[in-house]
């Protein structure tokens, strides 16, 4: 306990005026590029995001998964064929549940997608799968 006590007070009484000149700019220079970084960081994930999200809300498709892939010339995102060789970008939580022969639906303007199974109905809310949902109009049919 005795040596957590030094390094706090170790801490506590650190002073940054009394730093060599050419320490201080480089510490200073550092805690700079560390807050622009993490605040470029978090504002581009959220544009990301929305612009994701605004792109999943306004898809519209229907049809029979004929292939599940990672599709290596779009950076191995994973993807749907359907059977009117059309290709739907497979978010994490529909990846998981559907498969060959499911069919897959859901109507434009909306956040709910439908995996239609040969015994099963499931239906994915899409706002779990982004968090930033609740700047878009949806319809409430």
């Amino acid at each position: 306990m005795a040596s957590f006590e030094k390094i706090l007070t170790a801490i506590l009484d650190f002073d940054l005026k009394k730093l060599n000149p050419l320490y201080q700019g480089f510490f200073s220079m550092c805690c700079f590029a560390i807050f622009v970084s993490t605040c470029s960081y978090f504002s581009n994930e959220a544009k990301i995001s929305k612009e994701a999200y605004s792109y999943m809300f306004n898809e519209k498709y229907s049809g029979l998964i004929v292939k599940k892939y990672l599709d290596k010339n779009n950076r191995m995102s994973r993807t749907f064929k359907l059977k009117d060789s059309s290709k739907i970008y497979g978010y994490s939580a529909l990846w998981k549940k559907a498969e060959i022969g499911d069919s897959l639906v859901k109507k434009g303007n909306s956040r709910f997608v439908k995996i239609l199974k040969k015994d099963t109905v499931i239906i994915f809310d899409m706002n779990v799968e982004f968090k930033y949902h609740d700047t878009f109009p949806e319809n409430k049919e």
